[in-house]
């Protein structure tokens, strides 16, 4: 018997030692792990945040899942893990994996002419700078060498721009047009409006960050028969179990809602020249009204290019979705070859004039069918794994999934237009954490 216990104890040491090694928390150091700690602690203490939260997952499990400082400053409610948080252009990814669900179903093709899905773009051309700017003239325009197609516009290479970002003469037409931040338009009323303003480019001929995707959400009304809400509820948030994902604060959900700060000196309305002087304001302070009415109740808006609301567990769910090549749990919303497809580069040689990462143009950085991809580590000089693939949000959240290294990280905080760069920062200290 004695022997029989000491093979039996034997067994059990080696088996609790090889789930050690085979662990994924193995390839992580707890101490390094502990900067992450310090580094957004500090960012709370200085005023860079009221409150934010990061969360990696790699191998199979949540690594660290931390919250830092309060969801509202005016009171003592430490911001919790459930709070739910305005991710703006994360919105961009759900939109594109909607479109191609549609794409693996036959309703749509990428190489579709955008004027067969919404026919009020069949006449559209591109503005002419070549040509003189004449006051209380309509804008100068050229013939399109082709239309944009499904795929332009997934790859934000169709041509749009946004408007609230540059000052060239078409973003002054898109804010004349009444079109941005209008949260009583519908989506077909917003296309219908943009199709009477010309394309900022000929269409794949420059990558350039624009309202491409809310285009792609009435593509989706359009071919699906729902709204974009209905269809990302059906299609995407109830098979991922994304509860607390959508357009609009609902009555039970708004004690979990972040407070949303911008700094001190933005005005009401943002524009180009409204977001260069909120850089420049020091400090935090609540936002303006008007940057929290798209998420009122009464708002018709369904900005599928920047909209939604989200926590940081609905979010994981959906990257979790996609590096799993498109399954989670046992539910399957998209084939392996389809989510590859989507985090290919597909700028080629355009790429060294995309501002893919909010910064300088790198020649190491892509961009696919919804997300910013790395090509090359050195020249993109980051410590993500090649074929990672990410994207951001104007309030500061971010996330990345690298499947080189079967990692997740999600960065989630409250500010607009951010200034920090604490996004990077959790990602660099992210890395440094790990082992491998």
């Amino acid at each position: 018997m004695q022997t029989l216990g000491k093979t039996l104890s034997g067994l059990l040491v080696a088996l609790v030692l090889m789930g050690a090694a085979s662990s994924p928390k193995s390839d992580w150091s707890q101490v390094r792990l502990e900067r992450i700690d310090t580094l957004l602690e500090a960012a709370v203490e200085t005023n860079l945040m009221i409150g934010g939260q990061g969360l990696i997952w790699q191998g199979d499990q949540i690594v660290y899942n931390k919250t830092f400082g309060k969801r509202d400053h005016r009171d003592d409610e430490m911001l919790g893990k459930d709070a739910i948080y305005r991710i703006y252009s994360m919105t961009k990814p759900i939109t594109s994996v909607g479109i191609m669900i549609l794409a693996e179903r036959g309703k749509l093709r990428l190489n579709d002419p955008l004027a067969l899905h919404l026919p009020e773009f069949a006449n559209l051309r591109a503005f002419d700078p070549t040509a003189e700017l004449k006051a209380d003239q309509p804008l100068p325009t050229q013939a399109l060498e082709r239309l944009p197609t499904i795929e332009d516009l997934l790859a934000h290479k169709a041509g749009f721009t946004y408007g609230i970002f540059g000052k060239t003469p078409v973003d002054l037409a898109y804010l004349k047009a009444g079109m941005m931040m209008n949260k009583q338009l519908t989506l077909a009323d917003f296309t219908q409006r943009l199709a009477t303003v010309p394309l900022q480019y000929q269409p794949d001929t420059k990558w350039h960050y624009s309202v491409a995707t809310d285009v792609l959400g009435r593509v989706i009304e359009v071919v699906s028969g729902q709204s974009l809400a209905e269809f990302l509820e059906t299609e995407i948030f109830q098979p991922l179990g994304m509860r607390d994902t959508r357009f609009t604060i609902t009555k039970s959900s708004e004690d979990r809602v972040v407070t949303l700060y911008a700094p001190q000196g933005t005005p009401e309305q943002l524009d180009p020249d409204a977001f260069a002087k909120a850089m420049q304001g020091q400090g935090l302070v609540p936002a303006p009204d008007a940057l929290n009415d798209p998420y009122q109740p009464d708002a018709i808006f369904q900005s599928g290019g920047g909209g939604l609301l989200s926590t940081t567990d609905d979010y994981l769910k959906f990257a979790r979705m996609l590096l799993n090549e498109g399954e989670l749990d046992g539910v399957r919303l998209l084939a392996p070859s389809t989510v590859r497809l989507m985090r290919t580069d597909f700028l080629g040689e355009q790429a060294a004039n995309a501002y893919v990462n909010g910064g300088t143009p790198r020649e190491g950085r892509g961009f696919g069918l919804g997300f910013g991809m790395i090509k090359d580590q050195g020249l993109a000089a980051t410590p993500q794994g090649v074929g990672t693939y990410y994207w951001g949000g104007a309030a500061g959240t971010t996330f990345w999934i690298d499947p080189e290294n079967d990692l997740i990280g999600i960065f989630m905080t409250q500010s607009i237009p951010h200034k920090t760069q604490l996004g990077q920062d959790f990602m660099k200290a992210t890395y440094q954490a790990f082992l491998r």
